[in-house]
């Protein structure tokens, strides 16, 4: 199997599913006259991490699963989930979350960043871990002494994360949207893609 993204970033089989399952898009944009009219899958470029380009991602994150861009030799991490902002300078924005720690603060580097709220702080205000082994998700407070708080109640420790929960950062909440679940994990996909090799 080799999976490919829809146009909101889902990764999916397109030899089991005719769109995404996840949210009925395809990635569709043109037609290839020298197939015999089938359709070009192309794989959005927006808001894709680039594998190796942080010093902080370990070999481990790096191998998890590597998707090849045969163009450009670029190897993207899959999306295990969102948050959105619903409140704050960033309201409407979404940042997709990777395996392992994703750091929010106001700095570039991490990986919500929120620039423009002046209340968080400016690298570690929090972490949304996605732990593949166990297949949840936490938040769990920063290095930063600022706090953060889990549908208003204060995080002083790694807390379990569900589908709707809203973190709070300074003045700006995000609602969590996972993508892993017990019906779907990257794990699962992986192992099928070894199963297929070895048939």
């Amino acid at each position: 199997m080799n999976p490919i993204r829809c146009i909101n970033g889902h990764f999916y089989d397109p030899e089991r599913f005719d769109t995404c399952p996840f949210c009925n898009q395809t990635t569709v944009s043109a037609v290839d006259e020298t197939t015999g009219g089938s359709p070009v899958f192309t794989m959005p470029v927006s808001n894709t991490t680039i594998i190796g380009s942080a010093e902080s991602e370990s070999e481990e994150t790096r191998s998890y699963f590597n998707l090849e861009d045969k163009d450009s030799n670029v190897k993207h991490e899959p999306t295990v989930g969102w948050v959105v902002a619903i409140d704050g300078p960033h309201q409407g924005e979404d940042y997709r979350l990777k395996t392992g720690r994703n750091f929010v603060g106001r700095a570039d580097n991490m990986d919500v960043s929120l620039p423009d709220d002046k209340s968080v702080a400016r690298e570690s205000h929090s972490v949304v871990v996605y732990d593949p082994k166990a297949n949840i998700y936490l938040v769990a407070p920063g290095d930063a002494k600022e706090l953060c708080y889990l549908n208003d109640s204060v995080v002083l420790a790694a807390t379990q994360l569900k589908i709707n929960d809203v973190i709070s950062v300074g003045n700006t909440k995000l609602l969590f949207i996972p993508c892993c679940s017990d019906k779907f994990t990257w794990d699962s996909v992986i192992e099928a893609n070894k199963e297929k090799g070895k048939e």
